[in-house]
C-alpha cells in the first residue's frame, strides 16, 4: 500500500491538547510574571518607607547635634562669664551661627531660649527647646545638665511651666 492510498486520520484531538498546553503555560506563565511585578511593588513601598523613616531619623540626629553643639557654647559662655546670655540673640552671636538655633528638618522652626538660668537652678530646668513638636510629635529640650531629650509637647508643658516660675524670681 502507497501512502496515498491509506485512509487520512483526522488529526483534531492533538490541536485542542496544544491549545489547552499553551494556555495553561501561557497563564502560569502571567501568573509567575505578575507575582514577580507585584512582590517588586512592595518592595518598592518597603524600600521607600525605609528611606522615608532613614531620613526622618537622620533629621532627628542632626536637630539633636545642633542641640549639643549649642550645650557645648552655652557652657563655654557660662564658664567665661559665670552666667548664661541674656538673650537669644547674644546666644547666637556667641554660637557663631544662627542655623544652630533652627532645626533642619523642612517643618522646623527656630528653637526658643530661656534666659535666667542659673546654676544653683534644678537640673530639670529647661535651657532651650523647640516649640513645635517636628520628630515624630515630639520636641527636642536641652535640659540645664545637659540632657537632651525629645518629649510630648505634654510632657514639655510642665517643665516650661516650672522653668517659667523660677525665673521670675
Amino acid at each position: 500500500m502507497t501512502r496515498s492510498s491509506m485512509p487520512s486520520r483526522s488529526r483534531r484531538g492533538g490541536t485542542i491538547i496544544n491549545i489547552l498546553t499553551g494556555v495553561i503555560f501561557f497563564g502560569l506563565l502571567a501568573a509567575g510574571a505578575l507575582w514577580v511585578i507585584k512582590t517588586m511593588g512592595d518592595t518598592g513601598r518597603q524600600y521607600t518607607t525605609a528611606m522615608v523613616n532613614t531620613q526622618n531619623k537622620a533629621t532627628t540626629l542632626n536637630c539633636q547635634m545642633n542641640f549639643r553643639s549649642v550645650a557645648q557654647c552655652l557652657q563655654t559662655y557660662a564658664i567665661g562669664e559665670e552666667s548664661f546670655p541674656d538673650s537669644q540673640e547674644e546666644l547666637a552671636s556667641f554660637c557663631g551661627s544662627a542655623r544652630l538655633l533652627r532645626c533642619p528638618d523642612p517643618c522646623g522652626v527656630d528653637y526658643v531660649y530661656i534666659p535666667g538660668a542659673r546654676a544653683d537652678m534644678p537640673p530639670t530646668t529647661v535651657l532651650l527647646y523647640e516649640p513645635k513638636p517636628v520628630h515624630e510629635g515630639r520636641c527636642n529640650v536641652l535640659f540645664l545638665d545637659g540632657r537632651i531629650e525629645a518629649l510630648t509637647p505634654d510632657a514639655l508643658q510642665p517643665l516650661l511651666d516650672a522653668t517659667l516660675s523660677r525665673r521670675r524670681r
